[in-house]
């Protein structure tokens, strides 16, 4: 009896289950057929009141535009004019004048339309970095162009036998502006200055003036405008030319007691000059200071000759060694050992 009990819970149990999740399932249904239907009746309504509206046209007016002739241009109604100008895209007004493109994409030079001016130009934030060694061949298509201090890379082994030397004593940058007949002692010729470097046919064009105009004091002005008019002068007799700006070399500190134009502190002043030259022309400024002289401007003494102010071998072999580190890129150059701008090709 107790297993037959047991039984009969277990079907009413059962059975009671069963019709609860009926119930359940009707109620859902019935939930989602209400839901259907309300938002059928909102899309009604919502289809309706966006639907265009049509006048329908009565007999009256009918008849008028019947009697009515066309006209030959008719007006466009104020509502479709709306309509058009709103279906036209909006083009903003131009605030900058139509520029004229036809001399886009082009490598003449245009004229300068802004005024600039370097100023307080610090010469060693200018100056070319360190960076390789360019072989001995390098200086075989260069040209060397200043006074006597530039005339002892033709009396010293330097190692570049093949490199042009145009030194000239006692010269200036007004030389090459005049094209000066001058003597060469190296060469033992006589030759006007301008036209002898452009003969040499240099890719590199390595420039040192300076000591002997700075021996007179308040020269200054004269000496740059010369030098820049210099500069401008051989760019326009070699294009394409790289040219390097050499920084006047500092002498011995018992030198400005005889000369006080030549005192080093000027000698730095008229460098940071030569530096804003080379930026304002697009030359390279070459800091040989670096190697020639110490902190303070004054030239190592081991380089010095009996004047203090040109130097002996020990000095052009140091100056010479300087300028294979310091020059800049360009694909004829040739390294020691790998390029740093092997990156750039070669």
């Amino acid at each position: 009896m107790v297993g037959e009990f047991r039984i009969m819970a277990d079907y009413y149990y059962y059975r009671k289950k069963v019709e609860n999740q009926r119930r359940r399932r009707k109620a859902v249904i019935a939930l989602l057929i209400v839901v259907a239907l309300l938002c059928a009746v909102a899309g009604f309504f919502w289809f309706q009141g966006h639907q265009p509206e049509q006048s329908a046209a009565t007999p009256e007016s009918a008849a008028e535009e019947t009697a009515a002739p066309a006209p030959e241009a008719a007006a466009t109604p104020v509502a479709d004019q709306a309509t058009t100008e709103s279906a036209v895209p909006y083009s903003p007004q131009r605030l900058l004048p139509e520029v004229e493109t036809a001399s886009w994409d082009t490598c003449q030079p245009v004229e300068q339309t802004i005024d600039f001016e370097y100023l307080n130009t610090d010469a060693r934030m200018v100056a070319l970095p360190q960076s390789g060694r360019v072989t001995r061949e390098h200086f075989n298509t260069a040209t060397f162009l200043g006074d006597s201090i530039t005339e002892g890379m033709a009396i010293y082994d330097t190692g570049y036998k093949n490199a042009q030397v145009r030194g000239y004593r006692s010269a200036g940058p007004q030389i090459i502006v005049n094209n000066a007949v001058v003597h060469d002692y190296a060469r033992n010729v006589d030759e006007a200055a301008l036209d002898a470097v452009v003969a040499s046919q240099p890719d590199f064009l390595y420039v040192l003036f300076g000591t002997n105009a700075l021996v007179n004091q308040g020269s200054e002005d004269s000496f740059i405008a010369y030098y820049d008019k210099m500069i401008e002068i051989l760019q326009q007799n070699l294009p394409g030319v790289a040219i390097y700006i050499q920084a006047i070399p500092g002498v011995q500190e018992t030198v400005v007691q005889t000369k006080p134009g030549l005192d080093n502190a000027r000698i730095q002043t008229i460098n940071n000059m030569l530096a804003n030259i080379a930026l304002t022309r697009g030359c390279y400024f070459v800091n040989i200071q670096e190697a020639l002289t110490y902190p303070d401007g004054s030239q190592i003494d081991e380089y010095q000759t009996s004047d203090g102010i040109h130097m002996g071998p020990a000095g052009y072999a140091a100056w010479a060694d300087y300028l294979a580190t310091h020059t800049a890129w360009d694909r004829r150059n040739q390294y020691e050992g790998t390029s740093p701008y092997y990156i750039l090709g070669s």
